[in-house]
């Protein structure tokens, strides 16, 4: 071999390595991404994602600003499979916009903690008391609360109570697509929900007897603190909550050496303005992801995601 065949093919070498090399960090960081951010309730339960229609409910924004927020919320679902709820549909992630969100969720979990779940029957997962008082007491520009079910049946808004049973408009946009008639200065608050259906048992929940295990979101409530997000482009807080909406995402998840959308507010430079690339691999692997356990599937949705995402700069 001569010696410019020697150095190509020393070259070539060197390259394969780093490549191999290279695969093997974003494997790694991949990993280290998703056992971060996916809240896992239970080896047993999996990981907790839609299997229904979406249909996205708003209060505390103007009609113009909701039907933006549900339209993003939307769009994001449809891109992993979802299907969107028609106009008129019954809510099941509900969005609060309120000035002032430290008083709104203290006031739903001590006044309604059946929208969040608590006085549903066996059969209901959520993140359990503990995370409740967190979702009240730690001051968040976006919080979230998550419920989910396994086996046949859901949980979710009681079907046998009228859309707007409190007479009021904020509750109607709780009931329904769109938000259509909130107005700017209906604030968001948890009186606006006091006709808001409560979660209650749907249908019978007992474990199926298929081998694969199910963990369906059947309710989502996010609280935005209008101040909060103030100085955030709309379309960033906006995706922030779509996210949200679609996955139930660890909220003490440290993030900061990955490029996701979660790092809206934690960064004061080069902050996210949209769902990225590793934010889209995500999710496209949670709802692909195949297994029994939650475990399983963060390493399907790493495998994934490593195949997908370019390395973090």
């Amino acid at each position: 071999m001569n010696l410019s065949r020697l150095s190509a093919a020393l070259v070539a070498a060197a390259c394969l390595q780093l490549s191999s090399a290279s695969a093997q960090d974003v494997a790694s960081q991949t990993r280290d991404f998703v056992q971060q951010v996916a809240l896992s309730t239970g080896d047993d339960d999996g990981l907790a994602r839609w299997d229904e229609r979406l249909c996205v409910g708003a209060t505390g924004l103007s009609a113009t600003d909701a039907q933006v927020l549900v339209d993003r919320i939307s769009a994001r679902a449809q891109a992993v499979g979802l299907r969107a709820g028609s106009p008129g549909c019954r809510a099941n992630v509900m969005v609060i916009y309120s000035q002032d969100s430290d008083a709104v969720t203290r006031q739903i979990v001590d006044q309604r903690r059946d929208l969040l779940g608590f006085y549903s029957e066996d059969g209901r997962i959520t993140a359990g008391r503990e995370a409740m008082e967190e979702f009240a007491n730690v001051p968040r520009p976006v919080r979230w609360w998550h419920i989910s079910t396994t086996g046949v049946g859901s949980l979710r808004p009681d079907a046998a109570r009228t859309r707007q049973s409190s007479g009021r408009v904020a509750a109607q946009a709780a009931s329904t697509t769109g938000g259509a008639n909130v107005t700017a200065a209906d604030t968001g608050s948890a009186q606006d929900l006091q006709g808001a259906d409560a979660v209650r048992t749907n249908g019978s929940r007992t474990r199926p007897s298929s081998t694969t295990a199910r963990n369906e979101l059947s309710y989502v409530l996010i609280v935005v603190d209008a101040r909060r997000v103030a100085n955030v482009p709309a379309s960033a807080w906006m995706d922030y909550v779509a996210f949200n909406a679609l996955a139930q995402i660890d909220p003490t998840a440290r993030t900061g050496n990955f490029p996701t959308i979660l790092n809206l507010f934690s960064q004061t430079e080069s902050a996210p303005t949209q769902l990225t690339a590793w934010d889209i691999a995500y999710l496209e692997g949670l709802y692909r992801a195949r297994g029994e356990t939650s475990n399983r599937q963060i390493a399907s949705i790493a495998r994934r995601m490593a195949d997908q995402v370019p390395a973090p700069q």
